[in-house]
């Protein structure tokens, strides 16, 4: 006898991996536990590499062993890349990236980011930043587009998927503020509908992705740059 029916395991399998996460990432003492460890000019970069680290167990790591054991499948996933990831990712590239530049030079947005806080980088903090990004944005993909989306399509239809998708997707954003819970909306609808096309998770991914990284290159320039250089 299930405990769960398999309309609900879906949003059990996503939301339970999501809270982990965000309850471990919230934790006020493993974060000053972790900081004891680590110099004050560094903290925040360990920090942020950690809570990535644990992103990846919990939204993607652990969803696929529960889907693993419980031999579950309820949809069909396409692991390999498509011609139709490249056209999708290609569009969206070409208008996040300028979109992103420009965005970044805000007063309100460089109060957010970069979320690494340094004076000082090397080339290998650098690096490992930008491939930590992708590292998260992997599995909050595979939980939100996949588990949370895809894994909804085959008991709820389309529609109903894309707005239960939607609404998770900005919850998930509300801790972050108004401003980037709204733009959620049409961005996690835009991201629904090509992972339907497609049947990946790869345009979601990279996109993200993409945007993300471009996000950390300019922030961290403009915050680089002293006040009075940029309006």
């Amino acid at each position: 006898m299930h405990l769960i029916s398999s309309e609900l395991l879906p949003l059990f399998i996503g939301v339970s991996g999501y809270l982990i996460y965000f309850k471990i990432i919230k934790s006020a003492r493993i974060e000053t536990l972790f900081n004891q460890y680590f110099k004050t000019t560094k903290q925040s970069f360990y920090w942020v590499q950690f809570t990535r680290g644990v992103a990846f167990i919990c939204m993607a790591i652990l969803p696929l062993a529960f889907l693993k054991i419980s031999s579950i499948e309820f949809w069909e996933l396409t692991y390999k890349w498509t011609s139709s990831d490249s056209k999708y990712t290609i569009i969206l590239a070409l208008i996040l990236i300028p979109l992103g530049a420009l965005n970044a030079k805000g007063k309100w947005h460089l109060t957010q980011y970069p979320q690494v806080r340094m004076t000082r980088w090397n080339k290998v903090e650098y690096i490992t930043n930008l491939l930590s990004w992708g590292l998260y944005l992997l599995s909050y993909e595979f939980l939100f587009r996949g588990v949370l989306f895809l894994g909804l399509i085959p008991f709820t239809g389309l529609y109903t998927a894309i707005g239960i998708n939607t609404a998770l997707y900005a919850l998930a954003h509300l801790y972050k503020g108004k401003k980037e819970t709204l733009g959620s909306i049409p961005l996690g609808i835009v991201l629904c509908y090509i992972t339907y096309k497609t049947g990946t998770i790869w345009t979601a991914f990279a996109s993200h992705w993409i945007m993300a990284g471009n996000n950390f290159i300019w922030s961290h320039y403009y915050n680089s740059k002293p006040p009075n250089t940029f309006k």
